[in-house]
């Protein structure tokens, strides 16, 4: 009976390495690394119109490196005004009308291609007090890192990622940001 369980090991490990899946002929399959501050460039993605209430901005995260790489998670955003100083929002991971409540997942980056981000909030029913000038994205990378990179805002017509008059509890001082995802569509909650 030992020598029968023994034979039938050794018959199922060689079949597993030609082509079980999981198995050995799949272990050098290795996924793309995190990708390098150096490989990643933040421009400004396609506009977003405001069809509520909400402004959203779409922001893209561009692969320039040679070989493919990965990124996950919510960056962190902070909006600056025109003097560089940063305004005082709230900032919320997802949520909101425009972005997506989804957990984060893993993107892979082929070089040239592209990830989306997607940043909104309410608008200013009680007035500006301070329009953002700048976005800066902060995104943990490889080795470590943090892949750091500021944008114009870059919203056409009225101001939409303005600071309001209303205060610190008022609904236009809260910032919702996506994860990052592999499409803009993907990135927002609207079809």
């Amino acid at each position: 009976m030992k020598g029968f369980a023994i034979a039938l090991a050794v018959i199922v490990l060689a079949s597993c390495a030609a082509g079980c899946a999981g198995g050995p002929a799949r272990a050098g399959r290795v996924p793309p690394a995190r990708c390098a501050a150096g490989a990643l460039m933040l421009r400004p993605g396609a506009p977003v119109v405001p069809m509520t209430g909400e402004h959203a901005v779409l922001y893209v995260l561009e692969n320039r490196g040679r070989a493919a790489c990965t990124v996950r998670g919510y960056p962190r955003v902070t909006l600056d005004d025109a003097r560089g100083r940063a305004l005082p929002f709230r900032y919320a991971d997802g949520g909101g009308q425009y972005v997506t409540s989804r957990k984060p997942v893993t993107v892979r980056l082929a070089p040239g291609a592209a990830a989306y981000v997607l940043v909104a909030k309410y608008r200013c029913d009680l007035g500006i007090a301070r329009n953002a000038g700048t976005i800066r994205l902060d995104l943990p990378v490889a080795g470590g890192r943090v892949f750091d990179a500021r944008e114009p805002v870059g919203v056409p017509g009225p101001p939409g990622l303005s600071y309001c008059r209303g205060g610190p509890g008022d609904p236009g001082q809260l910032v919702t940001i996506s994860p990052i995802e592999q499409s803009g569509r993907a990135a927002s909650r609207r079809p």
